[in-house]
């Protein structure tokens, strides 16, 4: 299992992606204009990504939820909401549902 990707909201999208890239040490990937979001590598194999939300999106809203997304295998998948229910961890769908099955 590794990290596949992390997007948090920031208050401003230039100020982080520099705190990010020049203190943190990730490096810059995309910045989509469009929309005040800046995306950045997390580790030299390109494998995970942080996305930086600016004000202006809707990330943290009930329409677009803050998250963290893991790469894992499907076994790893399958297995994970009853391994979270055993641990006392109530697992949502996106719609903020209970459910016990997997969603991507």
């Amino acid at each position: 299992m590794h990290l596949y990707e992390a997007h948090l909201p920031v208050s401003d999208t230039k100020i982080a992606q520099r705190f990010y890239v020049e203190i943190v040490g990730l490096r810059f990937a995309h910045r989509d204009l469009t929309r005040d979001v800046v995306f950045l590598w997390a580790g030299s194999d390109r494998r995970s990504m942080l996305g930086l939300w600016g004000p202006s999106t809707t990330l943290g809203s009930e329409f677009h939820k803050c998250h963290i997304a893991f790469n894992v295998s499907l076994d790893e998948l399958l297995a994970a909401g009853e391994r979270l229910n055993a641990a006392g961890i109530q697992t949502q769908n996106f719609a903020g549902e209970k459910t016990t099955e997997p969603s991507v």
